[in-house]
């Protein structure tokens, strides 16, 4: 090697040093970004041949060193894990969260339930049995049966609010999807954009990773990598993103849990019309979506025949009110009160049970207690051991327990694996301020070796020209 290729030599390898060394600045300045993936410079040897000499061979020999790139330390296959389990991790834990605000708003076991409510108006039959010439003791069981009427509606209103809350949501969640779509085929844009260039585009492959992870908590879907250095995310196998394109979803059916219907009209449901559907924003047709957060919401909001969480448990209110004012007043309006009338203890209507449930009479001397002219409380006796309404709701309230749990303990194991995902990710992509300082010593290591490489063929060309042939005096 001459010493023109030592000092070539010499310089490659102070510039490879420093590319290094800001690589490992890099990392260490994004410790903390979130999404960020560590980077290392790959360094390869320049090789050139040599034509054959009296001296030397043709063989390959080295001139130095050169950055052929600045790599991402990703993994493909750790990502794409991940993603997979956000998708069902967020599934699952929407549908948990709304378990367990049903549980909430139902308030069981507790001395102000509706449990307790239907235990107080029997046990004041009871008293009305045991005293049936006692004005106080029906004016007691009336107050008593409104307060159940009250706790009742309230119960409904509830969990109808929570539906109506859960739609909009979804409505805001379907947004974001096409938000976070949209920048993510902006981002494929610019990406494709600075590899055809031949710049680095590993700052925007990062920021792409961190909205590809938030798509698959919102709707799940699957990333296909394009050559070009873009990506695909194919929702129930269309894509919502393909390279610089997003199509919308949106999320159609009833606003309203008091407007949700059950039965498909003739030609299909309109927009507005029918169960909670991810449908594509431009044709209708459903998207298939089975992951993230919204499939998880519209699970929730589905019909009481299909298992819709909420939509259930106010269908048990319209049960329960039903179910009391059914065994109620067909005993009450067996036997003629005071004034020789056959009365109903309820009014109800049955298209909207919960909401409308009341209470028939307007004074104390229309409870019916017995036969008629007679201090009789054998009816009222037999009113307060009705127990069809107490079975039902204890029923319902032990369901909703289970179902609370289930979906709980569902989700916090789909929190574990996807939290494992992550955990292993991290392994691979995170930076680590250890192996960094090391890498940061070496790279310097190896720069100050250059410089003085540099600085003795300098003192050796110096020598060569200047001083050889030179006679002492």
């Amino acid at each position: 090697m001459s010493s023109f290729a030592a000092l070539n030599g010499a310089f490659t390898s102070l510039t490879a040093q420093r590319i290094a060394l800001e690589a490992t600045s890099q990392n260490i300045s994004n410790v903390n970004t979130p999404g960020y993936t560590r980077q290392r410079a790959d360094l390869q040897a320049i090789t050139t041949g040599g034509a054959p000499t009296m001296f030397g061979s043709g063989a390959v020999r080295s001139s130095g060193v050169q950055v052929t790139s600045v790599d991402r330390l990703g993994d493909i296959f750790r990502e794409t894990s991940l993603r997979t389990q956000t998708s069902s991790s967020s599934r699952l834990t929407a549908m948990a969260e709304s378990w367990t605000l049903l549980e909430t708003t139902v308030a069981e076991p507790s001395d102000k339930g509706i449990a307790a409510g239907l235990d107080t108006y029997f046990s004041a039959w009871q008293d009305v049995a045991n005293r049936p010439d006692d004005t106080a003791a029906r004016s007691v069981l009336l107050g008593s049966a409104a307060s159940l009427v009250t706790d009742i509606a309230a119960g409904y209103r509830a969990a109808e609010t929570q539906w109506d809350a859960t739609r909009a949501q979804a409505d805001a969640l379907a947004t974001d999807v096409n938000t976070t779509a949209t920048a993510v085929a902006d981002l494929n844009g610019r990406i494709r954009n600075a590899l055809v260039a031949g710049e680095s585009a590993n700052a925007l492959i990062d920021q792409r990773g961190v909205l590809l992870e938030g798509l698959a908590g919102l709707v799940g879907g699957e990333v296909r990598e394009r050559p070009d250095g873009s990506v695909d995310v194919m929702v129930g196998g269309n894509a919502l993103v393909r390279g610089d394109r997003a199509t919308a979803v949106a999320v159609h059916g009833s606003a309203t849990l008091a407007q949700l219907g059950t039965t498909e009209p003739t030609g299909g449901w309109a927009a507005h019309e029918g169960p909670a559907r991810v449908v594509w924003a431009d044709s209708g047709a459903p998207t298939g979506a089975t992951g993230g957060r919204l499939a998880g919401l519209v699970e929730v909001l589905a019909p009481a025949d299909q298992g819709g969480a909420i939509a259930s448990m106010a269908e048990v209110y319209d049960t329960l009110a039903t179910t009391l004012a059914t065994e109620v007043n067909a005993l009450h309006s067996s036997l003629p009160g005071a004034d020789g009338t056959h009365r109903d203890f309820f009014t109800i209507d049955a298209d909207r049970p919960a909401l409308s449930l009341g209470v028939a009479l307007t004074h104390v001397d229309q409870v019916t207690t017995g036969t008629a002219g007679e201090v009789d409380g054998s009816l009222a006796s037999r009113l307060a051991e009705l127990s069809e309404a107490r079975t039902l709701w204890t029923g319902a309230v032990v369901d909703l327990g289970v179902n609370t749990r289930t979906a709980t303990r569902r989700a916090d194991a789909a929190e574990s694996t996807r939290a494992n995902a992550e955990s292993q990710l991290l392994s691979q992509t995170a930076v680590d301020l250890d192996e960094e300082s090391v890498n940061l010593v070496m790279y310097q290591r190896a720069y100050e070796a250059a410089a003085r490489v540099l600085t003795t063929v300098d003192e050796m060309l110096d020598t060569l020209i200047n001083r050889t042939g030179v006679v002492g005096r």
